[in-house]
């Protein structure tokens, strides 16, 4: 060193303060980059997690939509109730084949598996019989089966007579999706990474290499009974960070996933660009400094940038710019983070229009329950009034004065019965006679009325399918909800104008049904109306269909004919959309559904019946006094021995000390202490030849024998009038006297 020259030794203490300064740099940078890239690695995972839940969720939703409507079908339950474990095996090949699934089970009410079919073999009917048993045990409807070196995600479903939650368990079917090495390559591709799932602490299917694969088993048998609880590790020539999901916990049976990024396929152009400034460093201190500090601001300017635009996400700001400059891994991931932010931004706004629908179907339901209640308690009303009134015209020396005041008493009366059953119609509580019918009939009778009814300056026209399919509906009730729209036509064509009446028969196919959620696909009959008036602003067509809503002047509307509309087709299975623009007329579509039977002739209305008197004793059970003392006076006047009783408890106790025949109890269905379902479940066994008549203004309350499983009953309707009460007293004293069944049936109504 002393022989050197001070420049030589300048120079190389340079060169090494240089080269030193240099590494360091290199080393410093190095460092941080990786961590970064550690820490955005991380977030992956973590996104990479969430992704999977929700995917798992809609995999799970899907599942049991798929069960629930295989569930259903009319085929499948008829198959469950043979018994036949031979035929249930046969017939179980169609069910399988429109499942599309991995794996199909069906087993009676007793959990006994009755066929089993997989695309694969592997499972036992022994291994399927214990993993149906665990699940039937648990009361897990999803659930994980492992058997035969096979792992399926499988979703149990009852098989029910009737509808689901009311009727009788026929049995259970399980269907099932295999988790295989070829699912895991699509589920991985989806994340950028890979994937493996494990059962018990066993591989069941990944997306690694066989080298890898070795090595995880060895990382396996390391942790032994669990999953993988490793954040890093070396599987053959790559490192990985991993992260694990437990999928389902039962019994001594963990099924997880884990989730597996590469950590040197991460950095890999870390080290190519380390060796580059390296060389360059050697070369030209100076000018290699400067391209380091280039190359790394170019590096790690985008990685910045996708950075801030996670941090943006995370505070609900979808608009952060993200740029793309390069063509590398960086810009792909900036790329794909692009995508799921718009993904995330799409399904946010789905989900609040979902919300507000659901808000307001909440509001529409409850509305309907307020109005169905008053609607309810002003059919007693109305019994008192048009009763009295009904009474004073059968007596003789009235003069015109007196008779005329009576026949406004009617007059409103019956608006308000009208007003009433409007009521009724919107909350879906009106007691309804559905038949199959053709629509086509019932819009050629009507409308040769409904020309009078809209006037002479609005032209009408009907444009039906020669090739309708029936619907299975209350004719009235359809005629009402028809006149309904077409009146509110009319009242949006001031000045004139064309009313287009049509009917077609339509399929909704699955896209169709998501666009108008909630229909379901199917095949529907379609009855529209459409006018050529003023049409609606999107503000008042949020409201059209609730009660009382109206844009009429004081006087000329009650706001109830949509609600009516909306009511009728809800209570009959069916949708009801509009479309209309302002200024540019609208569309009302009645969607309903199709009936399997063929439409039943329309018969002449019936003349009402000569009231005849009668001799038989019959116990009147009501709490509302006044209603009570109206039907006894309609019965007294008739001929009837009457007996009375405020509620339930009141008429056993009379039922039992009465020395002499009782023929009929009529009674009410809602009243305190004891309603009339519980008394007529009672009945039988008091008075065994006493028969039952049952009455109510709420259709809510006229199906609650059914709901508890008990037999049907004659209902009769309030308001009534003497001529329809007695009408049904003699078809109630003609029916069988009552019985103590098991099965449910349908109430009858009038």
């Amino acid at each position: 060193m002393r022989k050197i020259r001070l420049r030589t030794k300048f120079l190389i203490s340079l060169l090494a303060i240089s080269a030193g300064l240099t590494a360091a740099t290199l080393f410093i940078v190095s460092y941080n980059v990786e961590r970064r890239i550690r820490g955005d690695i991380r977030v992956d995972l973590e996104n990479s997690v969430n992704n999977y839940r929700r995917f798992e969720h809609q995999r799970r939703d899907a599942l049991a939509r798929s069960a629930q409507l295989l569930a259903s079908l009319p085929n499948i339950r008829a198959l469950m109730t043979t018994h036949d474990a031979a035929t249930i095996q046969d017939g179980s090949a169609e069910v399988w084949r429109m499942s599309g699934a991995d794996l199909l089970l069906m087993a009676d009410r007793g959990g006994n598996v009755a066929a089993l079919r997989t695309k694969v073999a592997g499972l036992s009917q022994n291994d399927a019989q214990a993993l149906l048993r665990k699940s039937l045990d648990s009361g897990e409807d999803r659930g994980w089966w492992f058997g035969g070196g096979h792992l399926y995600e499988t979703w149990v479903q009852p098989i029910y007579f009737g509808a689901p939650g009311a009727g009788s368990t026929l049995g259970f079917l399980v269907i099932g999706h295999e988790i295989q090495d070829h699912a895991a390559h699509e589920f991985g591709s989806l994340l950028a990474g890979d994937i493996a799932y494990f059962d018990g602490g066993a591989l069941v299917a990944s997306t690694l290499n066989a080298e890898q694969k070795r090595d995880l088993d060895v990382l396996c048998r390391d942790y032994p009974g669990g999953p993988l609880v490793a954040k890093e590790v070396q599987l053959g020539r790559e490192r990985f960070l991993v992260s694990t999901v437990t999928l389902s916990e039962n019994g001594d049976a963990s099924v997880t996933l884990s989730i597996f990024k590469s950590l040197g396929r991460a950095t890999s152009l870390l080290h190519d660009l380390n060796r580059v400034l390296i060389g360059l460093g050697v070369l030209s201190v100076l000018g290699g400094s400067v391209l380091v500090f280039l190359i790394s601001g170019t590096f790690t300017r985008p990685l910045e940038n996708l950075v801030g635009g996670v941090h943006a996400l995370e505070r609900g700001d979808f608009q952060y710019p993200l740029e793309v400059t390069t063509g590398d891994e960086v810009a792909e991931v900036t790329a794909a983070f692009d995508r799921m932010r718009t993904g995330m931004q799409k399904s946010q706004l789905e989900q609040k229009a979902l919300e507000e629908r659901l808000r307001q179907a909440h509001k529409m339901e409850a509305v309907g329950r307020l109005a169905g209640g008053v609607a309810h308690d002003f059919n007693n009303l109305l019994t008192i009034i048009r009763g009295h009134s009904d009474l004073l015209l059968d007596r003789g020396q009235l003069d015109d004065a007196q008779r005329h005041n009576l026949d406004q008493i009617q007059k409103a009366a019956g608006k308000a019965v009208t007003m009433t059953r409007q009521l009724l119609a919107f909350s879906r509580m009106q007691v309804l006679q559905p038949r199959v019918l053709d629509l086509n009939a019932i819009v050629t009778d009507l409308g040769k009325m409904l020309p009078r009814l809209i006037g002479e300056d609005i032209e009408y026209i009907f444009a039906p399918d020669p090739k309708l399919a029936p619907v299975k509906a209350d004719p009235g009730q359809i005629e009402q909800a028809l006149m309904n729209l077409v009146v509110n036509s009319r009242d949006a064509m001031p000045n004139g104008g064309t009313i287009t009446v049509r009917t077609r028969n339509v399929v909704i196919d699955k896209d169709e049904a998501q666009h108008r959620a909630p229909m379901l696909p199917g095949e529907y009959v379609l009855l529209s109306v459409s006018d050529t008036g003023t049409g609606m602003s999107p503000e008042i067509k949020a409201h059209i269909f609730e009660p009382f809503f109206t844009t009429k002047e004081v006087g000329k509307g009650t706001g109830l004919g949509l609600a009516t509309v909306y009511g009728v087709v809800k209570q009959s299975g069916g949708f009801v959309w509009v479309e209309s623009t302002l200024g540019e007329g609208a569309t009302f579509e009645i969607y309903l559904p199709k009936a399997s039977e063929r439409a039943a002739r329309r018969d002449a209305d019936d003349k009402p019946a000569e009231i005849k008197p009668g001799h038989e004793t019959i116990l009147v059970v009501e709490d509302e006094n006044d209603v009570r003392e109206l039907a006894c006076e309609f019965l007294t006047m008739t001929g009837y021995s009457v007996l009375r009783a405020r509620h339930g408890i009141e008429a056993i106790d009379l039922l039992r000390r009465h020395p002499g025949k009782i023929d009929l109890v009529l009674s009410d269905v809602v009243m305190p202490k004891m309603g009339g379902s519980e008394l007529a479940a009672r009945l039988p066994s008091l008075r065994p030849g006493t028969k039952i008549l049952l009455m109510s203004g709420y259709s809510e309350y006229a199906v609650e024998s059914q709901r508890q499983d008990r037999p049907s009953h004659l209902m009769l309707s309030k308001p009534f009038s003497r001529s329809s009460l007695i009408e049904k007293i003699r078809e109630a004293l003609a029916a069988s006297p009552a019985t103590t069944e098991k099965e449910p049936a349908p109430v009858k109504s009038v």
